[in-house]
């Protein structure tokens, strides 16, 4: 707890009121190098960029050649901002890798050098068009809007945020700031609109959009009733479904406890909107709300790209070689990767999905958050890449497989003017790790970062585009592209005030669930917190509790024993959660799905079907993987054994191969024949009515073709939702 740096004052500067003026206090890098500087200088003009650029990126005046990045606050997020402001400063392409590789100035501006030498060079920069009023949508948010379309009036993809603001408050200054950052942020005047022209969906951006801040007065009642009440308020405001046809696309409120007590409520939806995105909304709102009180300029850049600048060139990007290098990597590596096994679980799936999520909130206080980060210095690696592996290795021995893929977010900002860009840029990595319970907790934890570093240089080819590929299609079938999500996210530099008001972060629960299971944690001040959400269709509360217990457990052993090998680490000696979750290890017989009222009707015979019919039981066939001949005409698309995904893969390939589209919602409640009528009413091209096109005799289960109603990004997000 040292400081960092000291700044000798004559005299405190302060307000008119006498409080401290904490913007007028200068910050340390006022103070000559010559006086901070503890070791090793830059030698020229090469290393001080280097320099430079590692003390932004850490908010670290003062830093000398010899400091390294990680013990010096870096993590795995600020490394790749790091990697990206100096690919664009040395216009190199710099891995993440190499970070880690060469963690101190001296050393990173070796590698850059060598990086020039090798001629490794760099994207060039995002196109800006900044009238732009429609984009393209990524691939991301055409799964999104899909899942949308297919189960409209939810909330599953809110992402609710709640701060309490304590302090003289200015609520009319506070939504205008609100309309600021929504006229600075063309995310916050996007909604998901048509192309008149195509007739294809887009990115609708509006110019202007209407916006006032509703006020929510609890001063009426009894103060012992309001905490009460307040949470019962934000948490029907989280829960209520976004109208994603209109912008901004979220919900906001503020709530009036007491003079100098309110607390405010965001929920933007999540077609708009990543966790970097949080960040930059605290930023601006401190940045804003504290030039307004004191009548200053704000001094924020202007942004220099947008999401829609984005989405043009990642759909431009797909074209190219580069693509085409990034997913030969993901095909050799699906066709190596061994092929594990679903959890079980408590109640059987069922066609659709409510949505329903559960909550089982995790913390761990801030003395074992300093010794898991010690451990993870000890070992060479970060605190997300311990608490990573650690979820991976609960995973694995709970469902009883020492195969495992976890979904893993990456920001996706690799273009260094997209970081004051609020959108929804991140991707997901599907990461397979096999589990060998002889190695050390250390050894493992080498694995797992070589793991993690090699897949960040693939990190462009969107997730939607990695599970259309026949390897990960096979996967997918068998066992879901991935069996459970963990994100991880630095909070430790977030302000904590807005203005003169100080802030305090809120528990808001996310009562939607869009995996099986996932873990999502945050590195705060006083220590970590997160949660661990389930699919509350298919697993018990109970479970939920077992699962974070178990977890929890495995951090405190490591946190104890890091040397210990992994089968001390996950042993289920005395573990009351190890014995109530064996039953999720899937070597039993899994909890299947009731009998539906159409299985036992007699069914039409094959021979009965007419042209229509038999072209799209011809597809259906090649997707779910069965044999044609088990089809009839009043089969049920989710009855015959086909989900989420492998819908998305037969609305396209039917619009591509047959030439109509058909809503995917129908899937769920219409049969083959019904569907099929779809041809007579609602035609794109003409298909020959007496003939089953030649792509659909060798169309195999996994294939996925490009075009259609996602285009080049096929595939879906969930297995059985």
């Amino acid at each position: 707890m040292q400081p960092q740096h000291v700044v000798t004052l004559k005299s405190l500067p302060t307000l008119p009121n006498g409080k401290l003026d904490r913007v007028s206090l200068p910050a340390p890098q006022d103070v000559p190098r010559e006086v901070v500087r503890r070791g090793a200088g830059p030698r020229n003009d090469h290393e001080r960029k280097v320099l430079a650029a590692m003390e932004q990126v850490l908010s670290l005046p003062g830093l000398d050649m010899k400091d390294d990045f990680f013990t010096m606050g870096g993590h795995s997020l600020l490394a790749a901002r790091l990697a990206t402001l100096l690919s664009r400063e040395f216009q190199v392409t710099l891995p993440l890798r190499t970070l880690f590789e060469a963690p101190t100035a001296e050393r990173l501006a070796v590698a850059v050098e060598a990086l020039q030498g090798a001629g490794a060079g760099v994207q060039a920069p995002l196109a800006h068009r900044p009238e732009r009023e429609s984009a393209p949508m990524t691939p991301s948010q055409e799964r999104i809007r899909f899942m949308e379309e297919l189960h409209p009036g939810r909330s599953v993809y809110n992402a609710p945020s709640a701060q309490r603001l304590l302090g003289e408050f200015d609520a009319a200054r506070f939504e205008s700031v609100l309309r600021e950052i929504i006229h600075r942020q063309p995310a916050l005047r996007t909604s998901m609109g048509t192309d008149a022209r195509t007739g294809q969906p887009v990115q609708s951006i509006a110019r202007d959009v209407e916006f006032s801040l509703p006020v929510i007065d609890l001063r009426d009642l009894p103060a012992d009733q309001r905490e009460a009440e307040l949470a019962e308020q934000m948490q029907e405001l989280a829960d209520r479904p976004i109208d994603i046809h209109r912008a901004p696309m979220a919900h906001a409120a503020l709530f009036r406890l007491d003079e100098r007590d309110h607390a405010f409520v965001f929920v933007p939806h999540h077609l708009v909107w990543d966790g970097w995105s949080f960040d930059l909304m605290q930023r601006e709102l401190s940045a804003l709300y504290d030039a307004a009180e004191r009548g200053r300029a704000h001094g924020l850049p202007a942004i220099a790209t947008t999401h829609g600048d984005y989405a043009e060139w990642l759909a431009q990007w797909m074209q190219e070689p580069a693509f085409e290098e990034q997913l030969s990597f993901w095909r050799k590596r699906f066709a190596a990767a061994p092929l594990p096994r679903l959890p079980q679980t408590d109640m059987p799936r069922r066609a659709g999905k409510s949505g329903q999520g559960g909550t089982q909130w995790i913390q761990i206080d801030l003395a074992t958050t300093q010794r898991l980060r010690e451990v993870a210095r000890g070992m060479d690696v970060t605190l997300s890449m311990l608490t990573f592996g650690l979820y991976a290795l609960t995973m694995a021995r709970t469902i009883g497989c020492d195969a495992i893929v976890i979904a893993n977010p990456v920001r996706g900002r690799q273009q260094p003017e997209t970081e004051d860009v609020m959108g929804v840029f991140n991707n997901v990595l599907p990461v397979s790790l096999q589990i060998d319970m002889r190695q050390s907790l250390p050894e493992f934890m080498h694995y797992v970062k070589d793991e993690l570093l090699t897949l960040m240089n693939y990190q462009q080819v969107p997730f939607e585009r990695l599970v259309a590929e026949p390897g990960a299609g096979g996967q997918a079938k068998a066992s879901g592209p991935y069996q459970s999500m963990f994100s991880f996210q630095d909070a430790r530099d977030r302000s904590r005030r807005l203005g003169s008001l100080q802030t305090r972060q809120m528990h808001l629960m996310q009562r939607g669930a869009t995996d099986d299971i996932g873990v999502w944690l945050m590195d705060k001040a006083n220590g970590l917190e997160g949660a661990l959400i389930y699919n509350a269709d298919i697993y018990l509360r109970e479970t939920g509790a077992q699962l974070r217990e178990r977890y929890l457990e495995l951090l405190h052993r490591a946190a104890d024993r890091p040397d210990a090998p992994l089968a001390d680490i996950a042993s289920a000696d005395n573990s009351t959660s190890a014995a109530y979750l064996r039953k999720l290890a899937a070597d039993g017989t899994r909890a299947e799905a009731p009998a539906s009222a159409a299985e036992g009707a007699p069914k039409a015979k094959a021979g009965l079907m007419n042209p229509e019919q038999a072209q799209l039981a011809q597809i259906w066939a090649g997707v779910v993987g069965i044999d044609v001949n088990d089809i009839r005409a009043n089969d049920n698309f989710f009855d015959l054994g086909g989900d989420s995904l492998l819908v998305l893969r037969a609305v396209q390939q039917t619009e591509l191969l047959l030439g109509y589209r058909v809503e995917p919602r129908r899937y769920l409640f219409e049969n083959l024949g019904q569907i099929a009528a779809s041809s007579t009413f609602h035609p794109v091209h003409a298909a020959g009515p007496d003939s089953i096109p030649s792509e659909l005799q060798s169309l195999p289960a996994a294939t996925a073709p490009r075009g259609g109603l996602l285009g080049r990004a096929l595939g879906g997000w969930l297995r059985k939702n």
